[in-house]
Formats: structure tokens, sequence, C-alpha cells
């Protein structure tokens, strides 16, 4: 008897808690009281329904993270791409004996180019992996039209052609632990690492296309990365974080080689420093082991050889083991006050096979209005300090960026008077326009 009277006092319960609460705003709480003063329950079965909406609340809240938890697993999918159209007109002196900064401007050229097609797909495969694929086709001539017989052949060939640019994956494990596997732009000098579609000028400082470490194949560990460097970057987010750093491990073997070809490894380190909301320092450092059998590159000192008639430049290499142990630093500073934003960065690299080489360039950017902004740059380059010749530089670039839709739809305009430091000066200034596109 005792049985069915509780059933049908929580069967009352219950569907006067239903008439209640379609009539009025009470609480569960609230008629549980009302329902005490009418004699109808007691304490203890209000402790008994209050232990019993508690169950259920937790049971809810299980539920409702275990859905939150699916949700934040997500796998996407997304692309992109670029494309600069570009107009070079070169004044044609004698460009054998110069420095030249890409494989374009090494001879006479005037002309219309597709400088740079980038296509790339990038995501999150799940909660806290990320991975990214580009490739690419820049310059005017494929590499097989390249003569091998140049010191300069091994850069010039990472230059121009089609080819795998990125291929890695980053997993984030905390703001400040990244871990980033596979080929991308190895941890070395803000410039290179600045994204190419937000370069203030058609090309990067003269020193960071001719020394500075490139693309490889390896390991990095590093905070996560929220922006870019600096309002070089016109319109885009900086990053703002007090501190960004970088270790890296990777194969050295150079760009787009899928193994290593020798039992050395390139280390690199790093750091940026953002005292302040408008200026930032960075210290870059490279430990770089070349020199292999036929390698030809700018980079150290090599041999001249000749073989059928051609001029082959190789490192020696003394019972397989590396020939050059190269040591790069890189010191960078960066300054934003709108309107002027300016940016300085020096690299040298030392090696015990090669003699010293150092360059720098200071740049600067002026924004007139939202979508117009003045540019300048001035490029110092000496391959060698013990040589005084033609091929140490200084190079004056003035110019202009119009963003007719923010960087998706951009217009670069740039001249370069290029200066021999030392020797007889040579005519080979240059007029370089872009049109960018991205979509």
């Amino acid at each position: 008897m005792k049985k069915w009277f509780s059933v049908g006092l929580w069967c009352t319960f219950f569907l006067l808690t239903m008439v209640v609460n379609s009539s009025a705003e009470l609480t569960s709480d609230e008629l549980l009281q009302i329902l005490k003063e009418k004699g109808l329950i007691t304490d203890q079965d209000i402790e008994k329904a209050k232990e019993s909406r508690k169950e259920k609340e937790e049971v809810s809240e299980e539920k409702e993270e275990v859905l939150v938890k699916a949700a934040r697993r997500p796998k996407t999918l997304n692309f992109k791409g670029r494309v600069q159209a570009r107009f070079t007109s070169i004044e044609n002196g004698d460009l054998s004996n110069v420095t030249y900064q890409k494989p374009f401007d090494q001879s006479e050229f005037d002309g219309f180019v597709i400088r740079r097609v980038r296509l790339r797909w990038y995501g999150e495969v799940v909660d806290k992996w990320k991975y990214h694929v580009q490739i690419s086709v820049d310059g005017d001539h494929n590499a097989d039209k390249l003569d091998p017989a140049k010191p300069d052949y091994e850069l010039m060939k990472n230059d121009v052609g089609v080819m795998l640019q990125d291929a890695y994956f980053v997993y984030g494990l905390h703001p400040y632990l990244n871990i980033r596997v596979g080929q991308f732009k190895s941890r070395f000098s803000p410039s290179y690492t600045t994204a190419g579609p937000k370069l203030p000028l058609c090309e990067r400082p003269l020193v960071i296309d001719k020394i500075a470490r490139r693309r490889e194949i390896g390991i990095s560990l590093e905070s996560a990365r929220t922006g870019e460097w600096d309002g070089r970057t016109h319109g885009t987010k900086v990053h703002d974080r007090p501190i960004f750093y970088a270790v890296g491990l990777y194969n050295g073997s150079g760009f787009n080689r899928m193994r290593n070809d020798n039992e050395n490894f390139m280390a690199t380190a790093m750091f940026i420093w953002r005292p302040s909301p408008y200026i930032d320092f960075g210290v870059s450092y490279a430990y770089d082991q070349v020199g292999y059998d036929y390698e030809t590159t700018v980079l150290g000192k090599a041999e001249k050889h000749t073989v059928l008639g051609k001029d082959y430049y190789l490192y020696p290499v003394d019972d397989h083991k590396v020939a050059d142990n190269l040591q790069l630093w890189d010191f960078s500073f960066a300054l934003d006050w709108e309107p002027v934003h300016l940016q300085a960065e020096y690299v040298q690299q030392d090696g015990d096979e090669s003699e010293r080489q150092y360059g720098y360039g200071i740049q600067a950017q002026i924004d007139l209005a939202d979508n117009f902004q003045l540019t300048a740059r001035y490029d110092e380059f000496d391959p060698n300090v013990d040589v005084d010749n033609q091929f140490d530089s200084r190079w004056y670039t003035v110019g202009y960026n119009w963003f007719i839709h923010g960087s998706d739809i951009k217009w670069q305009l740039n001249y370069t008077f290029r200066e021999e430091m030392h020797g007889k000066n040579v005519d080979n200034d240059v007029l370089i326009t872009h049109f960018q596109v991205l979509f």
C-alpha cells in the first residue's frame, strides 16, 4: 500500500510540475516547497528529488562535453593561388661580370614574364594537426636551359621551373610549442620568412637571395605565429606576442632534394623580441656544412674544372667529407610608426674553406593613403671581403605599391639603380613592375 502511495505521490508531483511550469514561472525548488507545505511530501523526499536532479544534470553535461569534443575535430581543405605577371626592362651592359639577383636579370632581357604562380592546399586534419602543400611555376625559362658551368647554377635552378615549394604538417601542442615537419622555409631571417604576396618591393633584399638559408627538409620546434613580423606587410595582422622562437634541424642538402645526400645536417635558430607594439628585434643563426661531389653553387669556394670545353665549378671533397663548414648570422630591426614603416637586416656568412661575405638591406614604406604606398630600399652585398671587384654591389631602389583590392589585387613598380662599388660601373639599372592577383 505504501509503495503504491509513493508512486501516486511522484506522479502527482510531476503532473503538478508540468501544470505549474505551463501556467507560472516557478522553479523546481519553489514547487517542492509548496508540496511540503501541503503535507504531500517530506524533507527526505525533497533531498531525494534534488539528488536525482543533480545526477541528471551531470549526465547532461557529460553528453554536452562529448558533443563539444566531437565538434572540435575538424577536417578541412582550403585552396588558394597567386599569379604575378611582370614586365622587366634592364640596361644591357656587360652583365656577365656583375652581381645579379635572379636568373631573369643575368642577361639581356626586356619583356613580359609570369614571375610567380603559386597553388597551395592547406587545412586541418584533426584538432591541432595542420597541413600545407604548395607548388610553383617561376621564372622565364626552364632549369634544363641553364648553363651548369655558371657558379650560381644551383641557386638559379631553384628559381625557375615547376617544383614543389612546401609540403609539411604542424602539430600545435601549445602556443609556445609547435612541431613543424616536412619541406618548408628554414627558420632563418624575417625577410625570407615574410609571405611573398605581402612583400613591399618586387623582390627580397639582395643579400637574402644570395646567402640566406632557403627551403629545406627537416623539423622545427617553434612558437605559434599569429601574423606577419611587422608593418612591411600592408593591411595584415602583426605578430603581437612578445617573443617568437624557432630551432630547426634540416638535411642541409638544398631546396627540393628529397633525401639527405651526405652525412651532414644544417641547424638553425631564430628569435624575435617585440618589447613594444612599435618595434621588434631579431637574431638568427645557422650552421651549415656544404660541399658534395659535383655540386655547383655560389656558396663557399669552388674549384674550376674544364670538361669538353666547358668550365664547371666543383667543391673539393676529401674522402666524401664536407668541404666547408659555414656559420651565418642574421640581425634585424623593424619600426612601425604609422604612416612610416622601417626594416633593416644584416647577414654575414663565414666558412672554414671560404672567405667572409656579408650584406644588408634597409627599406622603408610610407603610407600616403589606405591603398597607396611609396617604397624604397638600399642594398649592399660583398661576396668576398678580401677582394674588391665589380661584384661588390650597392643598389638603390624606389617604387610604389597600389593596393587596388588590398594585397589580393596589387600593382607594384620598382626602379633600381645598380652601382658597382669597385671597378668599372656597368649599365645594368632595371625597371620592374608586376601585377599580382590572389585567388
